[in-house]
């Protein structure tokens, strides 16, 4: 049993790790979206390429959502995570 509860400790740390990486990605996406490339957007509007803009725009979106979800997991990942612990911990 202290075998199994180990190796569900290491499977949560390391989905933890994942998770944290996954959104430190999202996150330097979006810093590059609203910083470094937001003058594509007004470059397509500038030069009448209203798809651009619009694909640049959706992107954007994408990105936003991406983040709330990733968040949405590690949230969830956390509150598992302290169920089994104090699952673990009872038995």
């Amino acid at each position: 049993m202290n075998d199994q509860i180990k190796a569900l400790n290491t499977y949560f740390w390391n989905v933890g790790n994942d998770i944290a990486n996954i959104r430190l990605l999202a996150e330097g996406a979006l810093a590059l979206y609203e910083g470094d490339a937001e003058p594509l957007h007004r470059l397509g509007m500038k030069n009448n390429e209203e798809v651009a803009a619009s694909a640049f725009d959706t992107i954007g979106t994408a990105l936003y959502d991406l983040r709330e979800k990733i968040a949405e997991m590690q949230k969830s990942h956390l509150n598992e995570t302290i169920h089994q612990t104090v699952n673990n911990s009872v038995e």
